[in-house]
């Protein structure tokens, strides 16, 4: 079919489609002549390609495996196309250009294809910055490319070696960080945690998967850091130079210093979370004894229950005065965790404060009376943070508050389940 021949009036959707994938055919043909070649699964902005030099004697745990590259393709379908490309994928953190980051740029038919070849550093100092959602970035266009003839691919043996001697050049630990973030793949391994800590059974500290993520990206960048050190002091191992071998322990000694003058080499003080593994051990402790009873989703779902009741109930009496103290009571039966029955009332602060002597002085909150089969909890509600006036929307707020009452009286009926006491 000739040019002349071709529909015109394909819609939006399919022609960008179309055009994505002849783009990434031509960049994948030609990337393949010299590396090997990752397809991304997700594409986030156009970053379609992971390319790595073709080095058997190597792999990726090696210190000095093989540079990985990131390939973002263009194709310009008209002449009125522009792209965008995100600032972090050309700029590092020191804002230095990266050496490992690529765009190959495609335009014209089968009988009249071009091919360009943008490096990082030509990106950031050639092409215009834009912005694009609140995301800075620069700005691609068909004009700028089609009639600069320093980016054209003229013979693809010199492109591939432009590209490969960058990949030779990018330093070790600078890669890895930078492939790190961009590969959806090393963001979700740290997401990672065993299905029962992903249960929403509550706790005092807060979130755990988040929390374990949190320590996964600081063990991560601790990892990266170390690796820097082991490097460094090859390089100090191999050189025969003592000049530059002073260098080198220039940088070692700035990463591996305290301010004693001691060796030492410096982990993130939140690597290790006391609170946050006491936490995992409680919340393990909760949903084995649950599961074991066949009684999870029922503990589960006696909170949604304990928050309707309640708020069914303090309702009526917002906005809360600060004078009042809030006093409630729920029945519910031990084997099942089932809710039986809730009552409730307003007490004046000074009759509640005499009767509600088991808190120390430092709490106005708490659980006043227990036993198997019953709860009691006490709390004032105008101590809480909310400052909104409109009483509609402070009910919604109250709503959607996880207090921490919720957890006190949870664990007040796990704890008299399974040891008899509650820990007040």
């Amino acid at each position: 079919m000739t040019e002349k021949e071709r529909p015109k009036d394909y819609p939006t959707w399919l022609k960008a489609m179309q055009n994505g994938s002849i783009g990434e055919a031509r960049a994948k043909a030609f990337l393949l002549d010299r590396f090997w070649v990752l397809e991304r699964s997700v594409d986030i902005e156009g970053a379609d390609f992971i390319i790595q030099r073709r080095l058997t004697g190597r792999n990726l745990l090696d210190r000095e495996a093989p540079r990985l590259g990131v390939v973002q393709v263009k194709y310009f379908g008209t002449s009125s196309t522009q792209h965008f490309v995100h600032r972090e994928y050309a700029i590092d953190e020191q804002n230095n250009s990266r050496d490992e980051f690529f765009v190959l740029c495609f335009l014209g038919n089968e009988e009249s294809p071009r091919s360009f070849l943008i490096q990082a550093k030509d990106l950031v100092e050639q092409f215009p910055q834009t912005a694009k959602d609140n995301n800075e970035g620069f700005s691609i266009s068909y004009q700028q490319v089609s009639s600069d003839n320093r980016f054209e691919i003229i013979n693809p043996k010199f492109a591939l070696d432009r590209i490969e001697k960058r990949l030779e050049f990018a330093e070790f630990t600078k890669n890895r960080r930078f492939i790190s973030w961009a590969l959806p793949s090393a963001k979700n391994d740290l997401t990672a945690i065993l299905p029962e800590y992903a249960e929403p059974i509550d706790n005092w500290w807060g979130d755990i998967p988040s929390g374990f993520e949190h320590i996964k990206r600081s063990a991560q960048s601790a990892l990266i850091n170390v690796e820097e050190i082991q490097y460094l002091l090859g390089q100090l191992i191999q050189e025969p130079d003592p000049l530059k071998a002073e260098e080198i322990i220039d940088d070692i000694r700035y990463n591996c210093r305290d301010g004693l003058g001691h060796w030492r080499i410096s982990l993130p003080d939140d690597l290790y979370d006391e609170d946050f593994f006491t936490v995992c051990k409680k919340h393990k402790e909760v949903y084995e004894n649950l599961k074991k009873d066949g009684l999870l989703d029922s503990f589960l779902n006696m909170k949604k229950d304990l928050r309707g009741h309640l708020m069914v109930n303090i309702e009526p009496l917002l906005p809360f005065d600060a004078n009042y103290a809030h006093l409630f009571s729920f029945t519910y039966d031990p084997d099942t965790l089932t809710i039986l029955s809730f009552t409730s009332k307003q007490m004046i602060k000074e009759d509640y404060l005499k009767t509600f002597n088991k808190l120390n002085s430092h709490s106005l909150e708490g659980i006043t009376k227990y036993s198997i089969g019953q709860i009691e909890y006490g709390w004032f509600p105008s101590a809480y943070g909310n400052k909104e006036k409109d009483v509609k929307k402070k009910i919604d707020w109250y709503r959607s508050q996880d207090f921490f009452l919720y957890y006190r009286c949870l664990d007040a009926v796990f704890s008299l389940k399974y040891y008899d006491d509650v820990d007040l």
